[in-house]
């Protein structure tokens, strides 16, 4: 309802100014462009009080700055609406149309009714949101003369010239180049992001000589960026330059997957000015532009770039350059996917390194480490003579380059700074070959270059071994983290391998700020999947890559996991019909027993993934267990969209696998699954596999088996994380704390030794030592030891329940949820006792379980405060606020 303006200016006169509405976002971004027809706006309610909470809020958004002043929302008013919640609050305004920009902000009455002032205003805007918005046409610099070869071709520049006449009131530009690209204005590159747009499943393509089998039924999208470039628009003559890079979409370097390009670089480009007097112009791609190439001779993911200098275009982006040489651009066949603006975040240089030089190791070749790995490339500042060659090879913390090198060829004369553009590389060491040009300390910088996400969460206990294990896996997720996906390895294969990426979310989440990341990966794999069967890739974007039904499963994991972090039911109810189509494919690959032995004819099934002994445990225990997993799963994402009828299908189906899943591995007389090794027993006690009555023996079984390892890790990929949440569930943190702090055999023990900065793919050592999937222990630091667990709908109430185990003298953990930052610490004194403190986001509560042994808790004050039993625990209601208690 709409609130009379003299009641509403009275309300403000009287509002509580110890409350404040803060961090507002649009689709969890600040200012973006988008095209949602009903975005999800949220707001933090901040305040230093304790008991805070909302009990109603009001939206306005208008068409002008100065309307939202004037307190008029003549877009959208969404009078005072009676409700408590402030992360999902969909805009119900007027129809917007493309390019138009709005401007909005919130205020809330409090718990006792009292208005808090209007927030600051903040804005969005909508991006093109038909295709007839766009004049612009697909361009490149030429056909591809042998588009089945592994061969590629000098990177392509592009250049338009135009007069801009007049004042410019705002000039706006929308851009995307395939692979990637770099956009110059006037000589000045717009925006600091790198290697963008991110990746996605762009175009229909040939897909041949395919390791794995694939039957292409996939969609297809486009990402575009937008930029506000009206302050880079002189009113005179004008340049815009593009150079592209190959990028994935013509990515040809690797083809141990298949073949998976799709053609050579292609633009779009709009450039749409307003002028102060109201008139328009739009400098659009088309075949008016200019190309060439130049000294960017090559470009490549895997394989690193060449720069041949002495082929330097000059000020080519710059007006009042001779581009007659210059050739017309080519009109070219535009992709298949639709454009959509891009919200996941982009990659950036994040860093900038001076690596130890350690001087010239022998003839010609010069030596620098780092004391980390990173992911980014190397700039080198070098004089010599024309055409003198510096060769950089990128070496890994296992020793191998993988194919890492970029080459640069001197101009000569003056001292040369370059570094590469559409390429990253993954590595700790730096070789450089270099005959002619001595190199020194100055030479080299490294560039850490990943997605731009933030931190969100923090972890520091006593160990500083489980310390560095979390250190070690920040190091390794960030490395991984390219075009808004989550790869296996940043250098050997750069895959979005979606069964590493679903065991390693919660850790993912609880450390850095992911939304958008993850609903754009959703994208990917929604793009990526079968429509018609159902079945989903092991990696999105599709790159390849084998794995089994825990991959696919992701699919339906994700998203669930998604929502109890983030509270965004409407995530589940755009991915549903394919969440549900996953569990009917599954329901097609089973064999007489019920149980799946297969997904694809000829697919690879590879169960739980890099076991300390090799796989062992039969696949099909692991394919059935996700199967129940995911079946179990849709059931309550059923519920909670209100789909009653699928629910109970769904229960009867996960009843059903649950019988067959017993006949087939249950061992009644030795209470253990299979032979309770490899985490078979943990599979079936985290899935809820386990028969009525008997998940105490089963568990004991577990323990049992425990113990002969002398508490080590037997798991793979799949089964770490879960014996971590077996354990937990069950109370017996002090046992998944002995097997976490396990410093010599299967474990994180290689940590200690200073060559080894990130997580290995195999806990032999072999592989990769750069992957993220064993990074999903992190989440225990947090949900166990710290305690922090998200509720039944996500962090609105959520519970605090603490693992004081005896190793440890002190644990802090934190985590920014979308409501504010909740925050879990504790201490022990020398008597036993616990000091704890606990910060609980305005307009949240939170249940704190005192651990195991204390059943009493005094205030700072040393007062008795209220402590209820539930379930056989000792459990303390607090609402928003910061507390330090004492327990004994």
């Amino acid at each position: 309802m709409l609130v009379p303006a003299p009641l509403l200016a009275r309300q403000i006169i009287s509002a509580d100014m110890q409350v404040k509405i803060q961090n507002l976002k649009c689709d969890q971004l600040i200012n973006p462009t988008i095209e949602a027809d009903h975005p999800a706006l949220s707001w933090q309610m901040v305040s230093t009080q304790q008991g805070k909470a909302q009990r109603a809020y009001r939206v306005l958004v208008a068409g002008s700055a100065a309307l939202l002043a004037q307190n008029k929302g003549d877009i959208w008013d969404s009078g005072k609406v009676p409700s408590a919640n402030s992360i999902q609050v969909l805009y119900k305004g007027k129809v917007l149309k493309s390019r138009q920009k709005v401007y909005w902000k919130v205020m809330v009455w409090d718990e006792q009714g009292r208005p808090t002032a209007w927030s600051a205003a903040t804005q969005w805007q909508m991006g093109l949101l038909n295709p007839a918005d766009w004049q612009a046409k697909w361009i490149g610099a030429m056909e591809n003369p042998t588009p089945n070869s592994t061969a590629t071709y000098p990177a392509p520049y592009f250049r338009k010239a135009f007069t801009a006449g007049k004042k410019v009131k705002q000039a706006t530009v929308y851009v995307s180049g395939l692979g990637f690209y770099e956009l110059y204005i006037n000589g000045k590159k717009i925006g600091d992001q790198v290697l963008a747009p991110a990746v996605t499943n762009y175009d229909v393509r040939p897909l041949t000589k395919l390791l794995y089998p694939y039957d292409d039924q996939s969609t297809q999208r486009v990402l575009y960026n937008s930029f506000d470039v009206t302050a880079n628009i002189a009113q005179k003559d004008n340049a815009i330059g593009i150079l592209l890079g190959n990028g994935w979409y013509n990515q040809r370097d690797r083809t141990v997957e298949g073949n998976m390009w799709y053609d050579l670089p292609k633009l779009i480009f709009q450039l749409e000015v307003t002028y102060t007097d109201g008139t328009k112009q739009v400098i659009a791609s088309n075949d008016s532009w200019k190309t060439t190439t130049g000294p960017l001779l090559k470009d490549g993911i895997f394989s690193g770039e060449q720069y041949d200098a002495r082929l330097y275009l000059g000020a080519w982006d710059k007006p009042g350059y001779n581009d007659a040489n210059w050739k017309p651009a080519i009109y070219v066949k535009p992709p298949t996917g639709a454009l959509h603006p891009q919200l996941a975040p982009f990659d950036k240089v994040t860093r900038t390194l001076t690596p130890t030089f350690e001087g010239k190791t022998r003839d010609s070749v010069y030596r620098y480490h780092l004391n980390e790995t990173v992911s980014g490339w190397a700039s080198i500042t070098v004089k010599g003579k024309a055409g003198d060659r510096t060769k950089l090879r990128y070496i890994s913390e296992e020793g191998e380059d993988y194919g890492q090198i970029d080459t640069y060829i001197l101009n000569g004369g003056v001292p040369e700074t370059w570094q590469p553009k559409f390429t990253w590389h993954a590595f700790r060491v730096i070789e450089v070959t270099s005959k002619d040009v001595a190199l020194n300390a100055e030479s080299i910088r490294v560039m850490d270059v990943h997605t731009d996400v933030q931190p969100n969460g923090t972890f520091e206990c006593s160990n500083p071994f489980l310390n560095k294990i979390n250190t070690a896996y920040l190091k390794t997720q960030l490395a991984n983290m390219h075009g808004s996906i989550s790869s296996d390895c940043p250098h050997r294969e750069r895959l979005g391998y979606t069964g590493d990426g679903q065991v390693a979310m919660e850790s993912a989440m609880l450390s850095f700020d992911l939304p958008q990341f993850y609903s754009k990966w959703f994208d990917d794999i929604d793009d990526a999947r079968n429509k018609k069967t159902g079945f989903v890739t092991h990696t999105a974007p599709f790159g390849g890559g084998g794995g089994g039904p825990a991959w696919g499963s992701a699919y339906v994991i994700m998203p669930w996991l998604y929502y109890q972090y983030y509270g965004d039911a409407a995530m589940l109810s755009k991915h549903y019909q394919g969440m549900k189509q996953w569990v009917t494919y599954l329901s097609t690959r089973t064999n007489k027993d019920g149980l799946i032995t297969r997904e694809e004819p000829n697919g690879w099934c590879l169960g739980d993934w890099c076991t300390p002994t090799g796989v062992e445990v039969p696949e099909p225990l692991v394919n059935t267990a996700y199967y129940h997993h995911v079946t179990a799963t849709m059931s309550k994402v059923a519920k909670l969209l209100g789909k009653d009828d699928d629910r109970a299908m769904f229960d009867q189906l996960a009843g059903q696998i649950k019988v067959n899943f017993n006949k087939a591995y249950y061992h009644a007389d030795k209470k253990t699954y299979w032979q309770g090794r490899q985490g078979a027993d943990v599979f079936a006690l985290a899935f809820d596999l386990v028969p009525d009555g008997s998940r105490k023996d089963v568990f004991n079984s577990l323990l049992n088996h425990l113990e002969k390892l002398n508490y080590h890790f037997d798991t793979g990929i799949l089964g770490t994380p879960l014996m971590l949440k077996v354990l937990s569930q069950n109370d017996r943190n002090d046992i998944a704390y002995k097997i976490m702090n396990q410093q010599t055999g299967v474990g994180f023990g290689y940590l200690l030794d200073a060559k080894n900065s990130t997580l290995w793919e195999a806990w032999d050592s072999a592989g990769s030592h750069c992957h993220p999937m064993f990074g999903s222990v992190v989440e225990w630091f947090y949900t166990a030891l710290g305690g922090i667990k998200p509720g039944a709908d996500g962090f609105q109430h959520f519970v605090v329940a603490p693992s004081a185990v005896t190793d440890l003298t002190y644990c802090k953990s934190a985590y920014n949820s979308l409501y504010g930052k909740i925050r879990s610490e504790w201490k022990r004194n020398a008597d036993g006792t616990l000091q704890i403190l606990v910060e609980v986001p305005a307009n949240t509560s939170a249940t704190f379980v005192l651990p195991s042994g204390k059943t009493k808790a005094k205030d700072a004050a040393g007062k008795n405060m209220t402590v209820k039993q539930t379930n056989e625990r000792s459990v303390v209601e607090l609402p928003s606020g910061v507390y330090r208690f004492s327990l004994s």
